[in-house]
């Protein structure tokens, strides 16, 4: 990857500190719009960054309920970039919104007291004596969610839903209590509420920090006191949003001081381990072929840029922060549209972190704009006016990307060089069209993904956008080099010691295509082997929850003398090969790292059948002699460990055995 190049003025010598942040208000160069701002180009290079944080902003009020809890995010992130504008405008908007809390005009759906009053930002306000009417609400609201909110079994503060006393907690709440609490605490001179804002992140820290650092997202909803094993990314971004305003705004005297500021040294200084090459973090932070999480990475960019302007860590992190800003607009567009958020999610599944890792993203989810506007923002306090990235503007982004529930679906796509697409909710497979027989052969190709949810359609519409899938942007790619091969699954007719392929399909039939399954015929007309021609009818079934597919082929001859057909796979490097006679089994298993992991391929013949094995170049084939006409039925698989499903051979390999003892020939 070619490094990120940022054009940045810096003013670390000016930290501003609060209440007198105020004062950035006469700065020119951190001057926001009040209206909409105007979209950037894609082809833009260099960018502002209040027109980055304008643009999310405006585009996250066109999209998410205020009344739910991303908006009140969103909200505490308006209420800072108002803070650096010059003329007042943004401020007077926000304060106008945080009015209709009080009114019944914005309703609060909210599991916290705190949303009631609009949230965080406008405790945050108040604080700065920006509006003394917000007084009323965030202060009634204080001593109301003081009074009655639900409280774990230590007294922390959880969600209304859980019940008094319970063990369940989860990191999320830190966002809810802490800084509202904080903020209406600071402003009122009350001890109580600073002092369990406080407590509540230092426990839930305490309670969810694991070995690594890093936090783990719940407690209590896989069994009593059980704690989820993620270390997802936009958990740990609750907590760091948490954790950064207490160490920025915490006052020196409070007795707890020095234990906020060493436990968010400790923290910032762990998530730093897990920043990738372009300065984001993925889903599940400590495994690198998760899909890269927007939201997530927003709030630690936020947290990390406030952690180097308070000198809670070292300032050798500047250019990471700044890299990380860069590497963002490749998730943002020009109209402010934000790709890989997931989706929301609390200890899903058992709360493994397979679990978190195939839990799906969205664009343009509620969740996506307040983290960008905070990130950007605090780039803004810094100094840091101006971002140039290598990656284009929005080169992760789909116009008109949708998230469709898992499926299995055929599509013949002739403007796809009448390519035949199938997928279920773990694998893709691709085969050639006619269109294309003088640049690639018969073989079956492999499209690794690793989301549950379909991609046929949309990575054709990534390839029409100039995005190429080829490369992963969260859920997997097409990484499988087929060529004339036979890719995984192929036929040929094995003569003289060698296969003769045929050309590519020559017409087809989609004859099953339901959610649960898919069924499709191809056939391949007539080509040469040795002395005589042979035609192929090929069937294919795939259902849904296998990494299989089964093919049911009929071949034709000039004469009735025995076929022997190979079914072949294709390798690019140096393959694991396991073969068994007895189990007619082809397995193969190669790796692809560091950039597309690794990928595990199978054929599975009747073991009722003789099956023997041959080798041509850098193909693998399983060989079964037929009479012509007598239907060959076999299986085929692949599995990428890109896929939640497997992480090593080993899993591979017991998962084909598995299935075997299933299959019916």
């Amino acid at each position: 990857m070619n490094k990120v190049k940022l054009l940045v003025t810096v003013g670390l010598g000016i930290l501003f500190t609060y209440p007198m942040m105020a004062a950035a208000a006469g700065n020119p160069s951190a001057k926001a719009n009040s209206g909409n701002p105007s979209e950037i180009e894609t082809s833009q290079t260099t960018v502002k960054t209040t027109q980055v944080a304008e643009l999310v902003l405006e585009k996250g009020l066109e999209q998410a309920d205020l009344g739910k809890y991303p908006g009140s995010l969103l909200l505490h992130a308006m209420s800072e970039l108002a803070l650096m504008e010059a003329d007042g405008k943004m401020l007077t908007r926000v304060l106008t919104l945080f009015s209709k809390f009080k009114t019944g005009e914005i309703d609060a759906k909210a599991n916290f007291i705190s949303y009631e009053a609009g949230g965080s930002g406008a405790a945050y306000l108040y604080f700065l004596k920006k509006k003394d009417a917000l007084a009323e609400q965030v202060l009634d609201n204080a001593a109301k969610m003081v009074k009655d909110q639900k409280r774990t079994s230590e007294g922390l503060l959880t969600s209304r839903h859980i019940k008094e006393g319970s063990d369940r907690i989860f990191i999320d709440v830190a966002f809810a209590v802490t800084p509202f609490l904080l903020y209406a605490g600071l402003a009122s001179d009350n001890k109580e509420y600073v002092d369990l804002a406080v407590y509540e992140t230092l426990e839930l820290f305490k309670i969810l920090t694991d070995t690594n650092g890093l936090l783990r997202q719940a407690r209590g909803f896989h069994g009593y006191n059980s704690i989820s094993e993620d270390n997802w990314s936009r958990g740990n971004g609750w907590g760091a949003f948490a954790l950064a305003l207490l160490a920025r705004d915490l006052p020196e005297s409070h007795p707890r001081k020095k234990e906020v500021d060493q436990l968010a040294n400790n923290f910032f200084s762990a998530v730093m381990r897990y920043q990738n090459k372009e300065g984001m973090w993925h889903q599940e932070m400590t495994d690198p072929t998760s899909y890269v999480e927007t939201s997530g990475s927003g709030l630690l960019l936020y947290g990390v840029g406030i952690a180097i302007e308070k000198n809670i860590i070292d300032a050798k992190y500047l250019d990471s922060f700044k890299k990380g800003l860069a590497g963002y607009l490749s998730y943002i567009s020009g109209d402010g549209s934000i790709s890989h958020t997931c989706i929301g999610c609390l200890a899903p599944g058992n709360g493994t972190k397979q679990d978190y890792v195939k839990h799906r993203w969205k664009l343009n989810d509620s969740h996506a704009f307040g983290p960008a506007v905070l990130a950007y923002t605090q780039a803004i306090k810094m100094g840091i006016r101006e971002i140039t990235a290598t990656q284009p503007l929005g080169k992760y982004i789909i116009p008109g990307d949708t998230i469709a529930s898992p499926r299995a679906y055929v599509r013949y796509i002739p403007e796809a060089n009448g390519n035949i697409f199938w997928e279920n909710d773990r694998i893709a497979f691709r085969m050639y069209g006619p269109e294309v027989k003088s640049r690639v052969g018969s073989g079956i190709d492999i499209w690794a993904k690793s989301v549950e949810y379909p991609i046929i359609n949309k990575w054709q519409r990534l390839s029409k956008a100039g995005k190429s899938y080829h490369e992963d942007s969260g859920e997997g790619c097409d990484f499988f080099e087929v060529g004339f091969s036979r890719g995984v699954g192929g036929t040929a007719i094995w003569h003289n010691n060698r296969p003769y392929p045929s050309l590519t399909y020559a017409s087809h039939k989609i004859i099953k295509n339901n959610e649960r399954e898919l069924e499709f015929e191809v056939t391949y007309a007539p080509w040469q082997v040795g002395n005589r021609k042979i035609s192929e009818v090929k069937t294919v079934n795939m259902k849904m929850g296998t990494n299989l597919f089964k093919v049911t082929s009929r071949f034709s001859s000039e004469t009735n003398d025995p076929i022997t057909v190979g079914i072949g796979i294709s390798s690019a490097k140096t393959p694991v090969i396991v073969t068994d006679s007895r189990k007619g089994l082809l397995v193969a298993w190669e790796s692809y790292l560091p950039k597309n992991g690794e990928l595990g391929t199978a054929v599975m013949t009747d073991p009722q059948k003789e099956t023997t094995y041959k080798s041509h170049e850098n193909e693998h084939f399983a060989l079964v002699t037929i009479a012509p006409e007598t239907p060959l039925v076999y299986y085929v698989g692949a599995a990428s460990t890109k896929a939640p499903q497997f992480r090593s051979k080993e899993d591979w390999y017991q998962y084909v055995n598995e299935e075997l003892a299933r299959l019916q020939f």
